[in-house]
């Protein structure tokens, strides 16, 4: 179903990040615009952004992570992966 496009949207962006999406978007066939028009299409479809809105991982974050991993493998809490994935498989219901 077309709908026609009576409404303008007008945005500031950054230059470079304006130039990378068009150049990644023409590879794709697509313009800017079908692309904003996509964005805005599946907003209520999906209840919100089509994509994870995530706040980055600091560093020091990351790192405490990856040592509470190496602290967990020095204590021998670890399991091979056909283990791992059988627990992963009977937690959602899936068999490999």
């Amino acid at each position: 179903m077309y709908m026609v496009k009576n409404e303008t949207l007008h945005i500031r962006v950054n230059e470079t990040v304006k130039a990378n999406a068009e150049n990644t978007l023409s590879k794709l066939g697509i313009s800017i615009s079908d692309a904003v028009t996509m964005l805005l299409y599946q907003i209520p479809l999906v209840g919100g952004m089509p994509f994870d809105l995530k706040i980055p991982v600091t560093d020091e974050a990351l790192y405490k992570k990856l040592k509470n991993g190496m602290k967990q493998v020095n204590e021998g809490k670890v399991m091979d992966a056909d283990t791992a994935m059988s627990k992963i498989g009977e937690k959602h219901g899936f068999s490999r």
